[in-house]
């Protein structure tokens, strides 16, 4: 080969090198850290803030998962009848500090949803495919995240206490700032708000009974302890 031909070749050889690498530089920069927030949070691992049973951290707690019968949306038992109310480790941490905040008011938490595994996330879905009711399961809920609890209250004895609505119950009632009557059930549902706010939750707008950790999706979305 001419020297003026293997030069030029060789440039081309080196050309060629350096463009393959671009896609490859491309994808780095693109698989960047997300983070979350003016503060730039940094997403949480499993390994971070695993799943754990929130009942023995939360002294008082009472679990009564409505999904774990077939009084709910999808008619039909999601989950099995000895499910845990799994939460992240931090979850269940701050539910504990608005667990003890209760107490001084005579009121305990009764917790209706926790962790949700994906099946039963898609099972909703199906029953009620309603964005802002229901979580698309294709992006994972907060509470497939491990990340969301529903609550309500009862009294220190397990006895009822006056409420807005029943869990899952969707009408005008049902939201966080709803202009109910002066009474028991509005004190409750403010108490309840206040409480799980000063311990770190955000109340979703639509939901009285549903608090979630502020930039949920930093959580990846869980799976359910191995036995």
């Amino acid at each position: 080969m001419h020297k003026g031909a293997r030069r030029l070749a060789a440039s081309a050889a080196r050309a060629a090198a350096i463009l393959a690498l671009l896609p490859l530089s491309a994808g780095l920069a693109g698989e960047a850290p997300r983070t979350f927030g003016p503060e730039k949070l940094p997403e949480v691992t499993d390994a971070d803030d695993p799943l754990v049973d929130a009942q023995p951290l939360v002294p008082g707690l009472v679990v009564r998962l409505t999904y774990a019968t077939a009084s709910n949306l999808a008619r039909r038992a999601l989950y099995p009848p000895d499910m845990k109310c799994l939460l992240r480790r931090s979850v269940a941490e701050r539910l504990a500090q608005a667990q003890r905040a209760l107490a001084r008011s005579q009121r305990t938490l009764v917790a209706w949803d926790c962790f949700r595994p994906k099946e039963a996330q898609e099972a909703l879905w199906k029953a009620l495919p309603v964005p802002g009711a229901v979580a698309d399961p294709q992006k994972g809920s907060l509470h497939e995240r491990g990340v969301a609890i529903d609550v309500g209250l009862l009294a220190l004895d397990g006895s009822p206490v006056p409420l807005p609505t029943h869990h899952d119950e969707f009408n005008a009632r049902t939201h966080a700032d709803a202009p109910l009557p002066d009474g028991p059930a509005k004190q409750n549902r403010d108490l309840l708000i206040r409480a799980l706010h000063d311990a770190g939750f955000r109340v979703n707008p639509k939901e009285w009974w549903h608090f979630s950790r502020l930039w949920g999706y930093r959580w990846p979305v869980g799976r359910l302890p191995r036995p």
